[in-house]
């Protein structure tokens, strides 16, 4: 919307924008010029310093915005949207500390909760994930058990979550059904901020796309110690918060999800203290004959399976091989970007455009889930997944995470058990997780597998002691 400017057109900017005489809309406009024209800890400051008019501002053009959507809802009104959505991300991104603290808790959850009704179209739907993940991440420990509930219905298909009132879904969560004692007030009613349309593509399985973007926000969006090297993350002052945010989400998701995608999901597995008792056999699985197109398939009729293969593969991912490319296209109004994607086949480089490829890597992993067919399946002889350079520090954090304690290690190794109990229909999942214990074992060692190093033999008796409590810290994960 604004190129960047010198330093005159930004103390110009910076004054209109805190103008209260000027109308919200025109304040809105120069503050978006401000935020393309300063980055980093500059920005941050103006938010610190300046946050209540910030809000004021947001919200303001949020309400309006809202009631002339409702009215009209032409495509200028949506652009519009987009540019004071942007906004609130930089309220939520630059001003953690205050949002730990419950500020404006009850106004920044009114907003989310009208970006996250299920009646609004896929994309704001999307968004609404997105927003209230980082808001999540700010809050953590301070967050309400109706966040904690939110959180545990974004994925739809699930059971109702239990709590204290009662059964609880995302309709629910959002718009609560009214009490019927006399109160003469009543909550905000909560309405679609953009209905979906009869023309709207229709997600053919809503679970497994809805826990795909649950998992993917979850990454992108974590806070690095390196202030500025990811645009989606927090900007926390003090930097040991950074690795909190991730923690504490997988922490939610393990306890609302897991145990739909795994029911046989087991805290036993322990690398440290291995079970070598051979497994009794299992049950094998119930396959019901179906037609797709004129072909033969079958489907394991398992519950959510799709999204156990998909969290499966999403832990996978961390483990292989990855190629980091720049993007090459970016999407119109600052949207998210498409990378190169360059796969390793055969001993030969091939240059694939990431449209086509996703499409086909779509219909493939349909093929490779419930509705398969039961017949070998050959994978290609690369074991990259390819990720966007941007992202490239918080995958390598993540994957850290995930590697440096014992209960990490062990969730990790679980979850790649379970990938070996998938019926024969996803064996490309399977495939893939052998490839990884195939990369730690012949080429990189995790930590977790590797030797105590071994010092020359003549140290002295304080010197074999001093290393050995070092090798001991080294292996022990807390």
């Amino acid at each position: 919307m604004f190129s960047r400017r010198g330093h005159a057109d930004v103390k110009k900017s910076t004054q209109k924008a805190l103008d209260p005489r000027k109308d919200v809309l025109t304040r809105l406009k120069h503050l978006r010029a401000l935020m393309d024209a300063v980055d980093g800890s500059e920005l941050k400051q103006f938010f610190e310093i300046n946050y209540s008019q910030i809000y004021f501002i947001f919200y303001e053009n949020f309400i309006t915005l809202e009631t002339t959507l409702k009215q009209k809802g032409n495509k200028s009104q949506r652009e519009e949207l987009d540019s004071i959505l942007f906004l609130f991300e930089k309220i939520l991104q630059l001003l953690p500390e205050r949002i730990f603290y419950r500020w404006q808790f009850h106004s920044i959850g009114s907003v989310l909760k009208k970006l996250l009704h299920t009646g609004n179209c896929l994309k704001i739907r999307c968004e609404g994930i997105r927003l209230f993940l980082l808001w999540l991440q700010a809050l953590q420990t301070n967050c309400a058990e109706e966040q904690l509930l939110t959180f545990a219905c974004l994925v739809p298909g699930f059971p109702a979550v239990m709590s204290s009132r009662g059964p609880c879904t995302l309709d629910t969560l959002v718009s609560p059904l009214p009490s019927l004692s006399d109160a003469k007030i009543y909550p905000e009613e909560i309405t679609p901020l953009l209905p979906h349309t009869s023309g709207e593509k229709i997600v053919e399985d809503p679970t497994c796309y809805f826990l795909q973007i649950l998992l993917k926000y979850m990454v992108i969006q974590v806070s690095l110690r390196i202030t500025g090297l990811l645009a989606a993350s927090l900007e926390w002052k003090n930097k040991e918060n950074c690795d909190t945010g991730f923690k504490f989400l997988f922490a939610l998701f393990r306890k609302y999800y897991l145990p739909h995608l795994f029911p046989s999901f087991t805290k036993l597995t322990n690398l440290y203290k291995p079970v070598l008792d051979i497994p009794g056999l299992r049950p094998k699985p119930a396959y019901v004959s179906a037609t797709c197109n004129n072909e033969n398939v079958y489907s394991t009729k398992i519950p959510y399976m799709s999204a156990r293969v998909a969290f499966i593969k999403w832990v996978v991912n961390f483990f292989l091989e990855k190629k980091y490319y720049t993007a090459t296209q970016n999407s119109k109004n600052g949207g998210e970007v498409l990378p190169r994607i360059i796969q390793t086949v055969g001993g030969s480089v091939q240059d694939k455009n990431p449209e086509v490829e996703n499409i086909v890597q779509s219909d493939q992993e349909k093929n490779h889930s419930n509705n398969s067919i039961l017949s070998e399946r050959r994978l290609s002889d690369s074991s990259f997944c390819s990720i966007e350079e941007q992202h490239r520090a918080v995958y390598e954090m993540v994957q850290q995470i995930l590697l440096s304690t014992r209960g990490y290690v062990n969730f990790v190794n679980e979850v790649f058990r379970q990938a070996f109990l998938l019926p024969s229909s996803d064996i490309s999942s399977t495939e893939k997780v052998v490839k990884v214990y195939r990369k730690w074992i012949l080429q990189e060692k995790p930590v977790f597998m590797e030797e105590p190093d071994m010092k020359e033999t003549g140290q002295d008796d304080d010197g074999i002691l001093d290393q050995s409590t070092e090798t001991d810290n080294k292996h022990v994960w807390y």
